[in-house]
């Protein structure tokens, strides 16, 4: 299946699941079949137990040395992702902490969904070669909650010090939140499908900079749709490199094998260890034959100003000569990430930020100082610059430029993003009259 939120409804759930591949994606078998049996115990083939250790039976001792690298995997496996959760934890267990990277994984799965039955996981955990070591049993607790996540940064950074971090957001993602109800990431089944929405996501990190002292390395996302430029730009001051998919990902996420080029050469920079995750993900993909999977790396010292160039965009289109009509009709028919049914209409997330650009640029209907921002635009993504690396599969040639956003009338909820706070881009969305409904367009 792929990692797209687990909606409140069962039965929306179940439609929105069977339907998030995009329209002429090019998905594997095994994915297909996946999400037909969404609601069996079938998961990955691999279901032989992690090992579990205590504290002393490893005699681990806190907190640790500083290191050059500690990776924090905050990993919402209470729903129905449960069942790939282990089969990460032994991706991450192939390279193992050691006396330059600590793996510290907060583990939170539903015994119900999970590849090893009634089998709890829900604590702290010490990822090893031989096992995880158990650090702190935290019993149940709710993965939408900030205070989950703040509580398992301040232990981490006590007990690991780094030089560098690794963040990585593990469960399903829904772009940003337009509407609370549905958008964001990590949701917690058994806490009434609580998830953080991107304003939660920005204090948490907050709390996390003021903690290690610095802004945050690499901020991850293995979950769907979250490579978009109003994360990019709510992420601008917390995190110096994003790594996250466009598109929807497909059940087994992110290969976790990079983190052994970590091992091999600790030394490595962010922007290098970010770009080994995207190289692992393509290259696990393409042996899989995936063609609907997509991946980028986002540097975002170019995030602020890829937004205040959309502000300059926005406020020239709207105080312009070109019709409000003439920008909404622009981006229909262009490819849409996140595709999926509601049973009656076909939906959608998000739309490529540099394709819309490029039809904006491209029309002879849009004043020439309008196409001459939207190209300024396009030269702050492109190029290497916010965009450092990006990946997609045959599905999206030419379709995909490594950064969405969204194409849709501004909600309450939208309008909290600090693109928003900052800019005019949601003025522009308003007066454009975009759709204001996730139906295709």
């Amino acid at each position: 299946m792929n990692k797209i939120k687990k909606m409140f409804s069962p039965a929306l759930a179940l439609m929105l699941f069977l339907s998030c591949q995009y329209e002429n994606g090019g998905s594997s078998k095994e994915e297909r079949s996946s999400l037909l049996s969404l609601t069996s115990e079938s998961g990955p083939a691999d279901d032989t137990p992690v090992p579990r250790f205590s504290l002393t039976d490893r005699k681990l001792a806190l907190p640790q040395q500083k290191k050059k690298w500690t990776v924090l995997v905050y990993m919402d496996g209470d729903n129905n992702l449960s069942r790939y959760s282990s089969k990460d934890i032994k991706e991450m267990m192939a390279s193992g902490s050691d006396g330059a990277m600590n793996i510290v994984v907060l583990w939170d799965n539903d015994p119900s969904q999970d590849v090893q039955g009634t089998a709890e996981r829900h604590g702290y955990y010490y990822v090893e070669r031989g096992g995880v070591t158990l650090i702190r049993d935290t019993g149940e607790v709710n993965m939408g909650d900030p205070r989950t996540a703040r509580d398992f940064i301040a232990h981490a950074v006590k007990n690991f010090p780094a030089e560098h971090y690794l963040w990585i957001w593990w469960n399903h993602g829904g772009a940003v939140d337009r509407a609370a109800r549905t958008k964001g990431i990590c949701w917690d089944d058994t806490d009434g499908g609580d998830h953080l929405t991107e304003v939660e996501q920005k204090d948490i990190m907050l709390f996390f900079k003021g903690r290690a002292g610095k802004k945050i390395d690499i901020v991850g996302f293995d979950a769907c749709l979250m490579a978009t430029a109003e994360t990019a730009y709510q992420y601008k001051d917390v995190a110096s490199y994003l790594v996250a998919s466009e598109q929807t990902e497909p059940g087994d996420g992110w290969d976790y094998a990079f983190l052994s080029r970590i091992k091999a050469n600790p030394s490595l920079s962010a922007r290098s260890v970010a770009i080994q995750a995207l190289s692992y993900y393509k290259n696990y993909y393409v042996r899989q034959g995936e063609e609907d999977a997509t991946m980028s790396v986002l540097y975002l010292a170019y995030a602020g100003p890829l937004g205040r160039s959309l502000g300059d965009f926005a406020a020239a289109a709207r105080s312009g000569v070109t019709s409000a009509a003439t920008y909404r009709a622009l981006s229909k028919g262009l490819p849409m990430f996140g595709f999926y049914s509601d049973g009656d209409r076909n939906c959608y997330f998000t739309k490529d930020l540099y394709g819309y650009l490029k039809a904006v640029q491209g029309s002879s209907k849009v004043a020439a100082a309008v196409r001459e921002k939207a190209g300024s635009c396009m030269g702050l993504i492109a190029g290497g610059k916010l965009v450092v690396s990006e990946w997609h599969g045959s599905a999206w040639k030419d379709a995909a430029s490594g950064t969405a956003i969204t194409l849709k009338s501004a909600t309450a909820v939208y309008r909290a993003l600090d693109l928003c706070a900052d800019t005019q881009w949601d003025e522009f969305l308003n007066w454009a009259k975009f759709p204001a409904n996730d139906y295709a367009f």
